[in-house]
């Protein structure tokens, strides 16, 4: 990905909202009602096909991580809010304040093996 999609994916929240409604505002100038309707509802369908499907993969993800994490919570705020985030400065930022989201890859693994384990005596006492 180069740099200014990047940067573009970093924007504080509150400036990106700002940037779409001039935006929108800017584009609507020179088009007609029915254009600016036909226009509105192809962006629409375009962000509802985007959202939902980040929105399903943000959940399967959620569960595999397991716990919330919440970069607009005051906590986090309170530490670090600017215009365009830094990733890196954002991943301390999170470490710091939400110490417990790692994911513990030796339990997770010590899982699928018991289970694994579990499995192979269903299929054995089955057959």
């Amino acid at each position: 990905m180069n740099k200014i999609v990047e940067d573009i994916f970093n924007i504080n929240p509150k400036y990106s909202t700002s940037i779409s409604f001039i935006l929108g505002l800017v584009l609507v100038n020179d088009l007609t009602a029915v254009e600016q309707n036909m226009l509105g509802n192809w962006i629409i369908l375009l962000g509802q096909t985007i959202l939902t499907n980040a929105s399903s993969q943000n959940l399967i993800e959620a569960k595999i991580k397991g716990g919330r994490i919440n970069i607009n919570s005051k906590k986090v705020k309170s530490i670090y809010n600017p215009i365009i985030y830094d990733m890196n400065k954002i991943h301390e930022i999170i470490d710091k304040v939400y110490p417990e989201h790692e994911i513990d890859l030796n339990m997770i693994t010590s899982s699928l093996d018991e289970l694994k384990k579990e499995i192979d005596k269903l299929k054995k006492t089955n057959h």
